[in-house]
């Protein structure tokens, strides 16, 4: 959340709302501030992806650099901070970013952030969007992973990354595979999202689903912007009519954000 008139990332913090019903939401609170003065997170920490697990709540967030301005770009990194309750307060888990741009001339050599986190077929698996120096047009931006034994890390980049386009993602378990929304149109150029107008007409959003995590399918046709997804406990997570989501839309090309809830609702119903 940014108090002063929108711009990416810099003097951005991350706060938390509640709700008992994901209808109703209380008044938003400080969840993490960007870091301390010299550190690598001081200019601003953004789009977190809270996982419970061990009896503790994990926030994998982005950082920037001090400095950091629309007009200056400079590289992104991800870490996690953790807390006993989910409301926080969050303490970082590690002085360096956990997972950072990737070698030079390397897809994500520039950027890496809009962090999920999850536990799937006996692994951890952070999928991260990258971004490259040569090509930083944000409606072609991509996704990958990276693998630990533990949510905490160390994270080693899958051979196979990028696995897909997407920005502002979210990737979910659901039945024997993986659930995706990239937040961007299924072809390069078909339309625009985040380089231009958020209420851009042209091409086709989808759902996509993935048996391997690697090769993702599109099964339905689904618009999403920067979504977050409420995944059910126990038997429920078997119906998607079960889940449901928070997304960022505008009311105009890039003013007038706001955040609405969008439910799964199956074809006919």
């Amino acid at each position: 959340m940014r108090q002063e008139p929108y711009g990416h990332f810099a003097g951005c913090k991350i706060m938390c709302v509640t709700s008992p019903d994901g209808e109703h939401w209380g008044e938003p609170a400080d969840a993490l501030l960007p870091g301390a003065a010299g550190s690598w997170d001081e200019g601003g920490v953004l789009t977190a992806n809270v996982v419970y697990t061990d009896g503790r709540y994990y926030m994998w967030y982005v950082g920037v650099p001090k400095g950091y301005s629309d007009e200056n770009e400079l590289p992104r990194s991800c870490s996690w901070a953790a807390a006993a309750t989910p409301d926080g307060p969050f303490v970082r888990g590690t002085r360096m970013p956990a997972i950072g741009p990737g070698a030079p001339g390397e897809w994500d050599d520039f950027a890496v952030d809009d962090i999920t986190a999850l536990y799937w077929k006996g692994e951890w698996r952070i999928y991260y969007k990258g971004t490259s120096r040569a090509q930083r047009d944000p409606d072609l931006t991509q996704v990958g992973f990276a693998q630990a034994p533990s949510i905490t890390g160390p994270y080693r980049r899958n051979e196979h990354n990028p696995v897909i386009r997407g920005h502002a993602f979210s990737v979910w378990p659901y039945q024997n595979g993986l659930l995706l929304l990239t937040g961007l149109k299924d072809r390069a150029h078909e339309g625009y999202i985040y380089r231009g107008d958020w209420n851009d007409p042209r091409g086709k959003q989808y759902l996509y689903y993935s048996e391997d995590g690697i090769a993702f399918e599109p099964c339905c046709e689904f618009e999403n912007r920067a979504s977050g997804i409420f995944v059910p406990p126990g038997e429920a997570a078997q119906d998607i009519r079960n889940y449901w989501g928070v997304t960022v839309n505008t009311r105009n090309a890039h003013l007038g954000r706001y955040i609405e809830r969008f439910d799964f609702v199956l074809s006919g119903e």
